[in-house]
């Protein structure tokens, strides 16, 4: 643990130790930013940060003034911008104008660096005991962030009553070491699961779920969030792309997640393709589950569907990060395609795990590295670390699945696994996208409008759908101002257009509403 001596003396002058600070956590990790919530006894107009960068020798910084309500239950929401990238930080909380000095009440973190980087993270679901000693191992690792994929507690609370979506995280999340103190320094990323949703099972018929979603956006530090109940969400670490799928709140018996956020989900493989970038899709729920009701193994079309688009747009730098099941498990990605072909073009490796305390549980599916490894009972906790190894050339992904016992925070690495994926240097990803190459593209009804200036001559435009289905596959020339072409009937979503010059190629994509 870091010393907070120094910062602790820089800032005494200021005031006395207040103990207006009740709980307190961080999150929404970028090289420049943070997020941070605290829960203040009291309402006040007059909560913020005092924060330094390592090893805080000067004068401490201080976010913008934050409100403490019972409209949000007494939780001040405050963000730290401008700070440096790779640095550390320590961070105290001024309330009412007096600074708390109470070591109980300090935290800190350190921001990953911009562009290539090799960091390391924890990650694990199915927490349910916060005194565990599984949450100190964690701590023990020095993660840049923790990646929860979900039950984060077992209060299961399906109700309309907001209060029981906020206890919680009061007593279950920030209320006891060590799991808290792990929180203090490794800022979250979430993404809930059934359990911390509404309930076992739950989906988007839950009776909780709007208060579900109002509880989440007052206490968890999230990044920017697409919907009003829903939080999936994504982010960028280094030459790695997150994508954090809400597989609960839209989830139905028709499909695993609701139209706006599967188009979503397309998009943000696209975009870790076009920008030279590893996608790291956290699936909450089990990729290649086998025979289970609740997992992707109930919508076996959807699943067929994804995996076909991921193949028709070349996306071949994925791994998938899971919880829900009670075990470790890591697989090549041998058995993580459902493709129509099969034809195992590209290997998307899996890395399962869980339960950092709870009785082990197997949920089917084939993983090829070890074996399975359920959570032998509630005493122990098992979890995973990843550690990424970037020499701005090839980019190298290292899972570690870990178990503690219940009488300390000591670690047996269960399963391991490494693999690396050439991503080429920095700012060259052998694509052209749109905007790099100057080509825009709209639709106004039924009618694809392009235009791009920079080039001139004979070629061609194909236009394609979510799926890789070609639309379209028309010769054109280009130097003659814009085009338009009229497009076949097609179904609402998304469309990728691929055009060619000479030499010269890029890809746009649309949004057909």
């Amino acid at each position: 643990m870091r010393s907070l001596a120094p910062f602790a003396l820089l800032i005494s002058s200021i005031g006395t130790a207040q103990p207006g600070v009740q709980l307190f956590w961080s999150g929404a990790l970028t090289p420049t930013s943070v997020g941070i919530r605290a829960r203040i006894g009291t309402a006040t107009d007059s909560v913020r940060v005092a924060y330094c960068a390592e090893p805080c020798a000067g004068e401490p910084q201080y976010s913008d003034l934050a409100a403490a309500d019972s409209l949000h239950d007494l939780v001040a929401r405050m963000e730290l911008t401008g700070l440096l990238p790779g640095t550390g930080y320590m961070y105290r909380f001024e309330v009412n104008g007096i600074l708390d000095t109470s070591a109980l009440n300090s935290g800190s973190f350190r921001t990953p660096q911009e562009g290539p980087a090799s960091f390391s993270f924890v990650v694990g679901s199915c927490n349910g005991f916060s005194m565990h000693p599984v949450w100190q191992a964690m701590r023990d690792l020095g993660p840049l962030f923790f990646l929860s994929t979900g039950d984060l507690h077992y209060r299961d609370p399906n109700s309309t009553d907001i209060q029981v979506h906020y206890t919680p995280y009061r007593e279950d999340v920030l209320g006891w070491s060590p799991m808290k103190d792990l929180l203090h320094q490794a800022p979250i990323a979430y993404v809930w699961d059934d359990h911390d949703f509404s309930g076992n099972g739950s989906d988007g018929n839950s009776l909780g779920k709007y208060s579900a979603a109002r509880a989440y956006r007052d206490y968890v530090p999230h990044y920017p969030l697409n919907d009003a109940v829903s939080v999936h969400q994504a982010f960028t670490i280094g030459r790695v792309h997150f994508i954090l799928s809400d597989l609960r709140s839209s989830k139905s018996s028709a499909s695993m997640m609701d139209f706006g956020q599967y188009t979503w989900l397309l998009q943000q493989f696209l975009h870790a393709r076009d920008n030279g970038l590893i996608a790291a899709w956290v699936s909450p729920l089990t990729w290649n589950s086998t025979g289970y009701p609740e997992n992707w193994a109930c919508q076996p079309d959807e699943r067929t569907a994804i995996n076909d688009f991921l193949y028709a747009q070349e996306v071949e730098n994925l791994f998938i990060l899971s919880g829900d099941a009670h075990m470790l498990a890591i697989d090549d990605g041998a058995n993580a395609d459902f493709s129509s072909a099969q034809d195992l073009r590209y290997h998307y490796p899996i890395f399962q795990a869980a339960a950092i305390s709870r009785n082990g549980s197997y949920k089917g599916g084939n993983f090829n590295q070890g074996g399975v490894f359920p959570n032998p009972n509630p005493w122990n906790g098992q979890f995973g670390e990843v550690k990424v190894q970037d020499d701005g050339q090839d980019v190298c992904i290292t899972f570690n699945g870990y178990r503690t016992d219940s009488m300390s925070a000591s670690i047996t690495l269960i399963d391991q696994y490494t693999f690396c994926r050439s991503v080429g240097p920095v700012g060259i990803d052998g694509r052209s996208s749109g905007n790099s190459t100057g080509a825009k593209a709209m639709l106004e009804g039924s009618t694809i409008v392009i235009d791009w200036p920079l080039v001139d001559g004979p070629g061609t435009v194909e236009v394609h759908d979510a799926l890789g289905r070609l639309l379209m596959d028309v010769e054109v020339r280009w130097g003659q101002g814009r085009l338009r072409l009229a497009l076949p009937q097609v179904a609402d979503g998304l469309l990728i257009a691929k055009m060619s010059a000479g030499w010269k190629r890029a890809t746009l994509r649309l949004l057909k509403p």
